[in-house]
């Protein structure tokens, strides 16, 4: 009797988790058509485009419900990404995590040196510059508190980050971002849906928007006006 109770709970939760995978599949199929954009349910190859977070980390990683297209005179791409992690206890069990994220990708003008601007977390900075993961300091000790910026380059990183730029992620820097190549991703944690998706592609447009110009040419050589050809 007990084996046939977990074969039914099983089954509910398989058929449910079926229906909302297919709801899902509709909402974005349904959102893609309307902005103009191309929908797969599914690319895999996606997850090994882009090295930083939150990719080449985990196994079984699976890109879903793919949007592309053009957004704002610039190509994009904006996905459902999982993977997953495992766990033994003491006893031997085994324990795997599904990891869940939201990603927006904008193709940029041309390819700069990398960079990425996250939150600082609960306890601030304080700690992990205490275990020498230190980040780029900004005037700004309101913005300090809030992000950590890292670049390889530190004269780069306060070319990128101007005033400005702190004056906009202190008022919406809701999601991490990072410029990796020709690509600024932005990602969070959990599913995103439609709205989400607006809004981050909104932000990474500001973002875009407050590079400098000469920060274009000194550091990718490449007029910011011209757009790339399409890649996403």
């Amino acid at each position: 009797m007990l084996i046939l109770v977990a074969l039914v709970v099983a089954g509910g939760i398989f058929y449910f988790n079926y229906l909302a995978a297919k709801k899902r599949r509709e909402l974005f199929a349904g959102f893609a058509s309307q902005q103009g954009w191309s929908y797969l349910p599914d690319n895999n190859a996606l997850a090994g485009q882009w090295s930083g977070t939150p990719f080449q980390t985990g196994d079984n990683w699976r890109v879903k419900n793919v949007l592309s297209g053009a957004y704002n005179g610039h190509q994009m791409v904006a996905f459902d990404y999982s993977y997953q992690t495992h766990s033994t206890d003491s006893k031997g069990r085994r324990t795997t995590t599904t990891h869940k994220y939201g990603v927006v990708v904008v193709q940029l003008p041309g390819a700069l040196p990398h960079l990425e601007v996250t939150h600082e977390g609960i306890f601030g900075g304080v700690v992990a510059n205490a275990l020498g993961f230190r980040d780029i300091q900004f005037e700004s000790e309101q913005f300090n508190r809030a992000f950590r910026v890292k670049a390889d380059d530190e004269r780069y990183g306060h070319a990128v980050v101007t005033p400005r730029m702190m004056e906009l992620l202190l008022a919406r820097g809701e999601i991490g971002w990072r410029i990796e190549g020709n690509s600024l991703l932005g990602w969070d944690k959990g599913d995103h849906n439609p709205t989400e998706v607006m809004n981050r592609l909104t932000l990474l447009q500001q973002v875009l928007e407050q590079v400098p110009p000469y920060v274009w040419r000194d550091y990718a050589g490449v007029d910011p006006r011209v757009q790339p050809p399409q890649s996403y």
